[in-house]
């Protein structure tokens, strides 16, 4: 099995890591401030700078912005393990189990890849407070798909 991601998508995740790319400026835009800090085959781990715009009265991030986000990581979680550059993918199940309240200021993320068959991406990810202490666990599946 080959475990080379494909030009295209190690073009777009390090491109991420370096902070300027579309994909920056979407997310920011939509889902708040994150720094890809290291990816490699199979695993990434992200900072998220949480702003006041995705915080609710009581000072905790609403659970449906956090689901967004799980979705958005889980996509960059199973790019590391594509290995064509015409492979894309879509999500076809979200689980997203809290245990605490995620709060601003941050949150670190690790995400890895369980497993990858031909038309399968499992990942899951763990989101963490400032404490150091788990606030959500993410597990997701990507359906693969060619295009073009």
């Amino acid at each position: 099995m080959t475990r080379t991601t494909s030009e295209r998508h190690t073009d777009i995740l390090n491109g991420y890591k370096a902070g300027g790319s579309r994909f920056n400026e979407w997310s920011r835009e939509k889902l708040g401030d994150f720094t890809l800090l290291r990816w490699e085959w199979g695993a990434l781990s992200m900072r998220w700078d949480i702003d006041e715009r995705f915080i609710m009265p009581d000072g905790v991030m609403f659970g449906g912005h956090i689901a967004s986000v799980a979705d958005h990581v889980a996509g960059l979680a199973a790019m590391t393990v594509l290995t064509g550059d015409r492979e894309r993918f879509r999500t076809s199940r979200l689980e997203t189990n809290y245990f605490r309240p995620l709060t601003a200021p941050l949150a670190l993320i690790e995400a890895r890849v369980t497993n990858a068959s031909k038309t399968l991406i499992h990942v899951e990810a763990d989101f963490t407070d400032r404490h150091e202490k788990r606030a959500v666990r993410v597990n997701a599946v990507q359906v693969r798909r060619l295009t073009g």
